[in-house]
């Protein structure tokens, strides 16, 4: 599919994409006025004590060992704990481990929680951790296959159990954020998965969560119980109870507006990623609260630096000052969001505060484009998937003020089908969610050479050595100051057009107490309750 764009007004404005919100506005305010195609599940007609969570996509899969995708992550964090986990401020804090320290630079001892029960009531020990976590990181562990999250643990070489509560986790190099890794890593009871199997334990998973498998819907709902032998959780996560709730179900609804329309009738009680052209609608909705958290994802567009001309670093400087960000920002996020000087936050570790984002100034843009070895007659071909049509529109619109003409492709999948100089695309717009805020989550894939989302194919020594001591060392103080050089080098060198953080929002009825929206983008319903009749 391709779309080809209108300019935008002289003073940077996007009236266009104004309008179209308003549009969309008036669509969910009346889309809200049609009883959605769901009703509540039959054995929870009368069940007043359970809560409806509305997600996007469907759970990819039942195994927390083999997935990479953040709403899946969302509903298992319910079902499964993890060694360690963060709390409200984002600090790690003990989960199923009690407490950890560092032997060598190489080897972390881990003593585990005593007394924890998985869902069939088989007790957790120092058997499981290892059994997960080798899972992960083997290769050809799971059936032949290799964990999709083998990255995210890609130090860890291997586990050995001491006694029942502790092991000794061991990696191949000086890996400091160990312990904040292993808060995305659920573990998983090795007796159960093996006598079950892989397909087994789709149908029938056993967590030490607070919540356990009722009953599922593949691919449209998932219906929860608590789990009443729960040990009560992180202590870094008060009150340690089980969970408030009876029942907690996730319904797959893939429209937004569909979503908030339920909101609003009271078929579902929460509801993320709520466009900003809804938040006004929402905040004038009886009954209905708008809670937001700081991002953890962030929007931009790599360029193809592999392919004439955007190897020229005047090209890529142009097109950086070519983006009015405030306008992005202003007019598309009504001022929710800001404008990045390259793609790490400003609530992650090492945020260099010393860089600012790219000024817009097309005149400056059109001399770097005259300078440089740019063709006039050429057409940028711009990529993207359906749900970043909306940036690439607008990255298109100011590329037409200063003489540079673009078509939009957009595609079902965001990782390129080829990059460099035979790949069909000059600039690929995306995003990157980076639910740790450490900057290894982000930097490292995105500009190391090789780097598994290192799509632009930007290559730089420098960066590369400051990266590898950065993941190496485990002084702060040291990779504070190689996070923030290679901040300082990439902004100049400008592999990718930087764009914008945008705020999280979520809407949630009144009758929901103690859901607090976390910028991991997790959800964590252990301490949520539902306020039933006149109950305080």
């Amino acid at each position: 599919m391709i779309v080809r764009l209108n300019g935008a007004k002289e003073d940077g404005s996007i009236t266009h994409w104004q309008h179209r919100f308003l549009k969309t506005a008036a669509f969910i305010s009346v889309l809200s006025l049609i009883p959605p195609a769901f009703g509540k599940p039959p054995a929870l007609e009368t069940e007043t004590n359970r809560l409806v969570v509305c997600i996007s996509s469907p759970v990819e899969s039942m195994d927390p060992t083999n997935y990479r995708d953040r709403t899946t992550q969302t509903v298992l964090k319910n079902m499964f704990d993890s060694l360690t986990t963060r709390d409200s401020m984002m600090r790690i804090v003990p989960q199923l481990a009690e407490s950890w320290k560092s032997l060598d630079d190489t080897t972390w001892e881990f003593k585990l929680r005593q007394g924890v029960k998985f869902h069939n009531g088989d007790p957790f020990t120092a058997e499981d951790v290892k059994f997960t976590l080798e899972r992960v990181v083997k290769e050809g562990a799971i059936d032949g296959q290799t964990s999709h999250r083998k990255s995210l643990l890609g130090p860890v070489s291997g586990v050995n159990i001491i006694d029942a509560h502790t092991v000794l986790i061991q990696t191949e190099k000086p890996w400091a954020i160990l312990p904040l890794m292993l808060s995305l890593q659920e573990i998983v009871p090795k007796k159960y998965m093996e006598s079950v199997g892989s397909a087994g334990f789709q149908s029938n998973p056993i967590g030490t969560g607070p919540f356990r498998l009722a009953s599922q819907d593949a691919g449209k709902e998932m219906i929860l119980e608590v789990f009443p032998d729960y040990y009560g959780g992180s202590p870094g996560n008060p009150p340690m109870q089980p969970a408030n709730l009876k029942y907690l179900v996730f319904r797959t609804v893939p429209l937004k507006a569909l979503q908030i329309a339920m909101l609003k009738l009271g078929e579902c009680d929460i509801v993320s990623h709520i466009p900003v052209g809804a938040i006004r609608i929402l905040k004038q909705t009886p009954g209905i609260r708008v809670l937001t958290c700081s991002a953890t994802r962030s929007y931009f567009a790599e360029i193809n630096c592999a392919k004439p001309p955007f190897n020229d670093l005047r090209v890529r400087r142009a097109l950086n000052h070519a983006i009015n960000r405030k306008a992005v920002v202003d007019n598309i996020l009504q001022g929710h969001g800001i404008p990045l000087p390259t793609i790490l936050l400003p609530n992650a570790f090492a945020f260099n505060r010393s860089l600012k984002p790219y000024a817009y100034d097309p005149e400056l843009a059109k001399r770097l484009l005259i300078e440089s070895t740019f063709p006039e007659t050429d057409t940028v071909a711009i990529q993207c998937v359906k749900d970043d049509l909306q940036f690439a529109n607008i990255i298109a619109a100011f590329l037409t003020k200063v003489g540079i003409k673009s078509a939009i492709n957009i595609v079902h999948h965001r990782k390129p089908k080829a990059y460099g100089r035979d790949a069909s695309w000059d600039i690929l717009v995306g995003s990157w969610g980076n639910s740790t805020l450490d900057p290894v989550g982000i930097l490292v894939p995105k500009f190391k050479s090789g780097g598994r989302g290192n799509f632009s194919g930007y290559r730089s020594k420098e960066v590369d050595a400051l990266l590898s001591l950065a993941e190496t060392t485990s002084n702060p103080t040291l990779r504070k100051d190689y996070f923030e050089k290679v901040q300082k080098i990439v902004y100049g060198d400008v592999p990718m057009i930087f764009g914008y953080a945008a705020e999280e929002f979520y809407g949630v009825r009144e009758m929901v107490k103690n859901f607090i929206p976390s910028s991991s983008g997790m959800m964590n319903m252990h301490d949520v309750s539902i306020k039933i009749g006149t109950e305080q």
